[in-house]
């Protein structure tokens, strides 16, 4: 019998299905030799993956009993996929996570996960194995059987017993990226997988998929958006070290098109770099004009960036309708809404009436905001906009928290963290909702999604969203870095803040004179309480980097008000 993602009993079953019909077809790729992007390329076909998979299956089965779970400790590569589907093979739960590496809260977080998950063993490479072991031996780990996927004789592959699985079983454990809190787990099973990339057609796929990108591979953006779409679609991915991209980001630009890319997804901060890191003349060598979706997603989509990027890669062939910014979260698998074959929506409004919710015209003379719109709402999940307080769903229109129902949803963050986030119930006893803490409208049939409810700012009944301020600030003041946080002074043990108590913490450029910094904190202090009616309370100017970030680039307000409440935040000026 022949499965879609559709009908497909398991993610297992549909793998095999695609080793059984393509064999020899390429669907991996990894970029091990960046200076040569045409040649240096390693590739892996299906059946190649299936027997490195049934190898990592194999000692999993020998070690563990079935639903344990696996820490997956890979530079992103093509190690890391045969150790992911190894542990679908083997009827196991990855665990994807970063490698430790040297920082001090790197390895810490790590180190949580691992506790976290109650892992059973630990997957890495040859290379990485002998770190490994230094981090698991002081991070309680000693006794976890950990090894290495590459291993020349790891164990036989003709041993492989088929695993007991069906699409309730769970596949993964997602963890979050932190922004707002502790990671959690996402329980992540085989349905939600195969359900979510099925919906993600909706983004308008080329029907001859080549996908690729650089994020890393933990990341639910490349795994479930990159990864697991293609070779569960029989098609093709092609990946990058992540370190690569950041040091030449035309190196990602050449890959899409010496190798023919049509897919990838990418953080806006990515689309900035390669504004400002790529030079015309790399420009005038690219050809994008097969470049069919490029996914903006994991952070907030700046529209300058997407104008300014769609002009500088004009001439190489790039469309703006080519962009697609995506609105997703690991809780509901990856993709919740995003392409729809046209050049990105971008709707201008009115900052006084957003500052009360609602989402109006602009006003002539007044102050106005970009939003960008992240498509309309698909068959992935049920889009509902609810007032976070009363739980009474919105009309379009209105800006509350978004909250999502569907067969895309996880069941739950693993050893049951639940409260007040799964199966939460509107005030007219509607039920089964995932509330995503982030806040959105719809306007005009589409998602518009503008910030994180934790972040918002309530000043004399006015909501004010730091990221609309950093914005302003950035606009109004080129000296700034590309990086700010907004927040309330001051913390206390419930949560709350004195919202009055505002405090902006932004990086300056390299190039600014030390003795310039007192008249441009004074000028900050005076366009945020021009444009936003706000008195500040504190500005802090950074040097670049110190504006602490999720993996995926999100700005980490409560870590950074965290550390100016603690006194333990550096600046070079401060008033």
């Amino acid at each position: 019998m022949s499965y879609d993602l559709n009908d497909a009993p398991d993610l297992v079953t549909l793998l095999r299905q695609h080793v059984t019909d393509r064999p020899h077809a390429d669907v991996l790729g990894f970029v091990a030799d960046p200076d040569d992007i045409r040649h240096g390329v390693l590739s892996w076909s299906y059946e190649r993956l299936d027997y490195q998979a049934r190898v990592c299956a194999v000692w999993l089965q020998r070690h563990l009993p079935e639903r344990s779970r696996v820490l997956l400790l890979y530079p992103s590569g093509l190690e890391f996929v045969a150790a992911l589907v190894g542990c679908l093979y083997a009827g196991m739960i990855a665990v994807p996570a970063p490698l430790p590496g040297g920082y001090r809260h790197h390895r810490q977080r790590v180190a949580a996960i691992a506790a976290n998950a109650d892992v059973g063993a630990v997957l890495t490479t040859s290379a990485k194995m002998a770190e490994t072991r230094e981090w698991a031996a002081v991070s309680g780990l000693a006794q976890v059987p950990i090894a290495a996927s590459d291993e020349p004789g790891l164990s036989k592959p003709q041993d492989w017993n088929p695993p007991r699985v069906d699409r309730s079983t769970p596949a993964v454990l997602q963890y979050t990226s932190g922004s707002t809190g502790d990671p959690k787990g996402v329980v992540i099973s085989h349905d939600n997988i195969l359900y979510n990339v099925d919906a993600q057609d909706g983004m308008g796929w080329p029907n001859r998929m080549r996908l690729g990108g650089w994020v890393p591979l933990y990341h639910d953006l490349a795994m479930q958006g990159l990864l697991l779409a293609a070779i569960l679609c029989g098609a093709y991915v092609l990946l990058m070290e992540p370190l690569v991209f950041v040091r030449r980001p035309v190196r990602w630009l050449q890959m899409i098109d010496v190798h023919d890319l049509n897919v990838t997804h990418a953080p806006n901060f990515a689309y900035d770099l390669c504004l400002n890191r790529v030079r015309d003349d790399e420009v005038a060598q690219l050809d994008l004009s097969r470049w069919h979706v490029a996914g903006n997603a994991s952070e907030p989509v700046d529209p300058v960036v997407l104008a300014a990027f769609s002009k500088k890669f004009a001439p190489a062939g790039f469309r703006p309708e080519a962009f697609a910014p995506i609105y997703g979260l690991a809780e509901a698998t990856g993709y919740v809404s995003g392409h729809n074959g046209r050049q990105p929506r971008v709707q201008r409004v009115d900052l006084g009436t957003l500052a009360h919710g609602s989402f109006a015209p602009p006003v002539a003379g007044q102050p106005v905001r970009d939003i960008v719109s992240c498509g309309s709402p698909n068959r992935s999940c049920e889009v509902l906009v609810v007032d976070p307080v009363s739980r009474q769903a919105l009309p379009d229109g209105r800006f509350g928290e978004i909250w999502l129902r569907g067969r895309s949803i996880s069941r739950g963050y693993w050893r049951g963290q639940n409260a007040g986030v799964f199966g939460a119930s509107t005030s007219a006893g509607e039920g089964g909702f995932l509330r995503t803490g982030d806040i959105g409208a719809i306007y005009d049939g589409e998602l518009y999604v503008h910030g994180r409810l934790k972040d918002t700012l309530i000043v004399h009944g006015r909501n004010i969203y730091p990221q609309d301020v950093e914005q302003e600030l950035r606009a109004q003041h080129p000296e700034l870095g590309k990086t700010g946080a907004v927040f309330s002074g001051l913390a206390t043990e419930s949560g709350g803040s004195d919202a009055e108590a505002v405090v902006v913490a932004h990086e300056v450029a390299r190039a600014v004179a030390q003795d310039r910094l007192p008249a441009l904190a004074a000028e900050m202090r005076h366009t945020v309480g021009r444009e936003f009616g706000v008195q500040v309370a504190a500005v802090l100017l950074l040097r670049p980097g110190a504006v602490l970030r999720t993996t995926s680039g999100k700005v980490r307000r409560s870590a950074m008000r965290k550390l100016f409440c603690e006194g333990e935040l550096t600046a070079l000026y401060r008033v």
